[in-house]
């Protein structure tokens, strides 16, 4: 099986990565820059005509959009045990939170750089910059909260890939100077998830590191 792999360090498609690692999966991983606009050449704009990533090409055909890809890698091994595919609530919860952050945790930062997606006015852009920036704090704290009960992860008692697709919006919060240490759950939830070896391996491929005084905790 030839698997192409289509990212840029540190946007969603990390959550994509982590999976592949977590997976074992033998892939060709194939870097962007989003900042020097390789999503919108004819190069990549062949392999994804909507110019988005992550991009998963399987064998010559397509998978986009992390719920997309996740849910195939998934299914595709699940000896990996990305998802919770024997029970069929926990399942569900896991697409909740998925389409929840691609649906409303990510457009709303989205909201902030990259008004073009939403608007070709120039005020309207502004106003939608500061809406986002409200908007993405209330979420995170919405998923905050989801700790309140004292679970390890998302789903409950066990790691998810879902965990690893929130790790992508903790990362984002300080480019907003939102200090992390305002999520005490959350933030020792991410301790976990930097103690293990597969996520380690996806942020050193794509040239990041875990926030030092975390990964000392781990």
């Amino acid at each position: 099986m030839s698997i192409r792999f289509y990212f840029a360090p540190g946007a969603c498609s990390l959550a994509v990565h982590i999976a592949l690692e977590e997976a074992g999966v033998e892939h060709i991983p194939i870097r962007l820059s989003l900042a020097d606009g390789d999503q919108r050449r004819p190069e990549f704009l062949s392999v994804n005509p909507l110019g988005r990533i992550p991009a998963l090409v399987v064998d010559g055909q397509l998978i986009t959009e992390v719920t997309g890809i996740l849910a195939w890698l998934a299914h595709r091994y699940p000896q990996a045990g990305l998802l919770p595919l024997g029970d069929p609530f926990l399942t569900g919860k896991a697409f909740e939170l998925a389409s929840w952050f691609a649906s409303s945790v990510h457009p709303s930062f989205a909201q902030i750089g990259r008004g073009e997606r939403f608007t070709d006015d120039p005020a309207t852009r502004e106003v939608l910059k500061a809406d986002g920036a409200v908007r993405f704090r209330r979420h995170l704290d919405r998923i905050e909260a989801l700790f309140a009960d004292g679970r390890p992860w998302l789903l409950g008692d066990r790691y998810s890939i879902i965990d690893a697709y929130a790790l992508v919006f903790y990362r984002w919060a300080p480019r907003l100077s939102i200090d992390q240490n305002d999520f005490p759950a959350w933030t020792a939830q991410v301790r976990r998830l930097y103690a293990r070896p597969a996520i380690l391996r996806a942020l050193a491929q794509e040239g990041l590191s875990p926030e030092p005084a975390l990964l000392a905790a781990a």
